[in-house]
């Protein structure tokens, strides 16, 4: 593996509080070694440090990656595979249990997709079929969920229609929005808070995510860094608790107590303390390696190692001897080596090894697209795909690929009563995944569609309010950072606010992203799309006409049949990203001719109609 470029670190009397350098350990240094060690931290000191506001990520993650992908394309796809399978075996189909016709019927299918093949048992093996999806629908469904937004019909005819499935979902996923869209999904995991912890490592954090969606890093490396990240270590005060995180985030259960206890001895060097920053001004919260475990030179102490030491899982160490970049017998993370490091990142090895993480990345994927916990229902998928997961070298971009190209998941939402109706209550992967879209997936498709500037949050900077006071440095990381500043200098906070009220944009200290169906959701949701849309005519920042109007159609023409159905027609095509429907094209005339005050222009209707559309269930589930 080829690492991206070490930074050097930085002057650690410039940052950390304490006064004296490790005597005994600094006493053993020659002078030689003493005279190179002071000209390369003079060095070092000098200037700004190394701080560069547009690029301030600086940990363990600078240490892993490559330069190119692990892998350009994916096996197995659905391409347009849609072929009905399903063995006739009655009207009740039982599957819980594949028996000899049903092992019989799945070994005489060819498949071509991994997830396909291990639902057979399940799913067409047991009576039961797939219902298959149009190309527009899926072709939306794929974009909200790889791209985060909601693409026009003219976004889905020029990339996705008479494309194979396959096609479509590798351009997704080697896009720079399918990375975002897993950063997003990981700031949540990891809970992002620079309240807590050092944005400096968040940042780093976030670019290590970055490298792992673009196939630079394996999700095993990905593990082991992430395990011994300030992100995560920073956030917790004892070691226990650095253990049921680690084991809750990667494994999906908390540890046994024997595990935690265990481990834990691996997560005795951590500490919590505080760092100078020389340029912001400011005291960072950041994470510091205590030196546990050694003497008073700084040596291993054999009388106290096997509180560093676990034995659970093999013999494993963890103890880092004090040099003169110890204050107080403490480092600073920042200083570490890459070899230290990779001491440090011993539980992450432990538990990548281990199948029960595989398995729940795996499990993982499969959620985030199909919206229900599909492993609960059939293990036995989970196996299959882990092996495709090894065949692509680690890439956890393979199971992403494999999900979205999937019969599983490329099938309809629409299901008649008379075959998926309560009393029948069919499994749920006999019909598409219809889940409520994010609140930050919606705002961003409304400011698309409106062009409308309400700013952004950042997911690395939910807090903004001590880099904004930190002086010309602090608004250099500010503007730097996907925050928006207003006129007057300060931070844009409309799109936090409404993203916060929807559930979107978390704090992650008094909470974290939620979903909610509720009244105060609602009408949050309808008076954003009411100040867009301007209905009433008195917002004060409504969306130009020319981008609620088809080029054909003026802002003061006079409004008749024809025009009424080329206005719903435009809007369904750009919001809904599909035709118009027949009862659709009704509901325009009816409504045109039932506009007030007559008579209407284009521009009066097609405002109200740019609310009935964008406040309307079909932009808030997909």
């Amino acid at each position: 593996m080829a690492p991206f470029q070490q930074r050097s670190p930085r002057c650690p009397s410039h940052r950390t509080s304490g006064v004296t350098p490790w005597p005994q350990r600094a006493r053993r240094a020659s002078v030689a070694l003493l005279t190179l060690v002071s000209s390369v931290a003079l060095s070092a000191c000098s200037g700004d440090g190394g701080f560069s506001a547009a690029e301030p990520a600086r940990g363990p993650g600078q240490f892993v990656g490559r330069t190119a992908p692990l892998n350009d394309t994916f096996g197995g796809g659905a391409g347009g595979d849609n072929t009905p399978r399903a063995l006739g075996v009655g009207e009740l189909a039982d599957w819980r249990s594949c028996g000899a016709a049903c092992q019989a019927h799945c070994a005489s299918q060819t498949f071509a997709n991994p997830l396909d093949e291990a639902m057979c048992p399940h799913l067409w093996g047991a009576g039961l079929d797939t219902r298959p999806i149009n190309e527009t629908e899926a072709c939306r469904r794929m974009y909200v969920d790889l791209a985060g937004y909601f693409p026009t019909l003219f976004e889905i005819e020029r990339s996705c229609l008479g494309r194979p499935a396959d096609e479509v979902a590798l351009r997704l996923i080697s896009s720079d929005e399918f990375v975002r869209v897993n950063q997003l999904h990981w700031s949540d995991q990891l809970r992002y808070d620079n309240i807590s912890v050092n944005f400096e490592r968040i940042f780093d954090a976030d670019e290590l995510v970055g490298k792992t969606y673009r196939g630079l890093v394996r999700y095993d490396e990905f593990l082991e860094v992430m395990s011994a990240h300030p992100v995560l270590t920073r956030r917790f005060d004892n070691p226990g608790d650095r253990v049921e995180a680690l084991f809750t985030l990667f494994l999906g259960r908390p540890p046994f107590d024997n595990e935690r206890a265990d481990m834990a001895k691996l997560y005795t060097l951590w500490n919590n303390h505080y760092v100078d920053h020389p340029q912001l001004g400011m005291r960072l919260p950041d994470a510091f390696i205590q030196h546990a475990c050694v003497d008073e030179r700084g040596n291993i102490d054999p009388n106290t190692q096997g509180q560093c030491t676990s034995l659970l899982w093999g013999y494993n160490q963890v103890i880092l001897e004090p040099d003169f970049r110890a204050n107080e017998g403490r480092t600073w993370s920042e200083n570490l080596t890459e070899e230290e490091w990779r001491i440090l990142q011993t539980p992450g090895r432990i538990l990548s090894v281990r199948s029960e993480a595989w398995e729940h990345a795996v499990s993982d994927v499969l959620e985030q697209y199909l919206g229900y916990n599909l492993a609960f229902y059939a293990p036995s998928v989970l196996q299959p795909l882990v092996e495709y997961l090894f065949a692509h070298g680690g890439d956890i971009r393979s199971i992403h690929y494999v999900v979205a190209t999937s019969q599983l998941y490329r099938q309809t939402t629409t299901c008649p009563d008379d075959v998926c109706g309560d009393d029948l209550n069919p499994p749920e992967w006999t019909f598409g995944p219809l889940k409520q879209v994010d609140s930050q997936v919606w705002l961003d498709t409304l400011e698309r569609f409106g062009s409308t500037d309400i700013g952004n949050c950042d997911r690395r900077l939910p807090n903004t309010r001590d880099l904004a006071q930190a002086g010309v440095y602090g608004v250099d990381v500010l503007v730097s950072s996907e925050w928006t500043l207003n006129d007057e200098g300060r931070v844009d906070e409309r799109y936090r606010d409404v993203a916060r009220t929807l559930g979107g944009c978390p704090d992650n200290q008094v909470t974290t992203r939620f979903q909610a169906i509720s009244i105060l959701n609602t009408a949050t949701q309808e008076s954003f799309v009411a100040e867009m849309c301007n209905p009433g005519g008195s917002s004060e920042n409504p969306v130009d006409a020319a981008r609620i109007l088809p080029e054909s159609v003026a802002a003061n023409r006079a409004l008749d049949d024809t025009v009424a159905e080329e206005v719903v027609e435009y809007q369904v095509r750009t919001y809904f990203g599909r035709a118009a429907t027949t009862d659709e094209r009704e509901m325009a005339r009816v409504g045109g001719a039932a506009c007030v005050p007559q008579p209407c222009d284009a521009e009066t209707f097609a405002r109200v109609i740019c609310y009935a559309l964008l406040s309307s269930g079909e932009m808030l589930f997909y």
